[in-house]
């Protein structure tokens, strides 16, 4: 009786294991039981945005798990629709090191949150970088007037999220949001790379010197007219 009862406990717990790993690796490998944000108007998403984290969600590069770190620069995306249809979109990805174009077509108009890949991508950065070209789905996770959130698919090869800001930062509360939608659709977050940070950094600084020199000028002016 008492080993029937370990190999049940065992198989409950093999189980449990497989069950809470699931969701993942069914993404992962056929980019499926993602959530769309409904009702997007298409129109309403393009244009300028700033990528302020990319989200990286791969289970299986044990290198990186966990780890979080700030890059100096601030790449911006601008999306565009291409046709009369709206259903053919171009991504134009920014950064200092260089530029690459992304194409996706919207196959079905009452899912415009699901873009396909169409073609190779182009741009400088294929020449400086080791870039694997990307060829998967995209998904519009989140996407109102000042954010959003897309969750680029390649099966067995690339799963990651960006996180988009119609300016270079975004609010702390609206980042923490995203992350805990993620989690509770166990979707695990294993590196982190934050983007913007340095023009968020000389905004407070800017924002405190001219605190600091206002205060200084009232006691000036305060001083001076006892």
């Amino acid at each position: 009786m008492y080993r029937l009862f370990l190999v049940l406990c065992l198989c409950y717990g093999l189980l449990g294991f497989a069950s809470s790993e699931e969701p993942t690796t069914s993404v992962y490998e056929h980019c499926g039981n993602l959530q769309l944000q409904e009702n997007i108007q298409i129109k309403l998403i393009t244009g300028t945005w700033y990528v302020i984290e990319v989200l990286q969600h791969k289970t299986d590069d044990k290198l990186f798990h966990g780890e979080k770190f700030e890059v100096p620069t601030c790449p911006s995306i601008f999306l565009a629709l291409t046709d009369s249809d709206n259903t053919d979109l171009k991504l134009y990805w920014s950064e200092d090191l260089g530029d690459i174009e992304y194409l996706f077509k919207i196959k079905d108009k009452s899912s415009p949150g699901f873009w396909l890949s169409s073609g190779s991508q182009n741009g400088t950065l294929l020449q400086l970088t080791n870039y694997n070209q990307f060829a998967g789905m995209v998904y519009v996770r989140k996407a109102i007037s000042n954010h959003m959130v897309l969750t680029f698919c390649s099966p067995n090869t690339q799963l990651y999220s960006v996180v988009l800001s119609r300016d270079k930062t975004l609010d702390a509360k609206e980042l923490k949001s995203i992350v805990n939608h993620m989690q509770l659709q166990k979707l695990p977050i294993t590196q982190t790379k934050r983007t913007c940070r340095s023009s968020a950094s000389t905004a407070r600084a800017t924002a405190w010197m001219t605190t600091a020199f206002g205060l200084t000028y009232l006691a000036w002016y305060l001083s001076v007219h006892k």
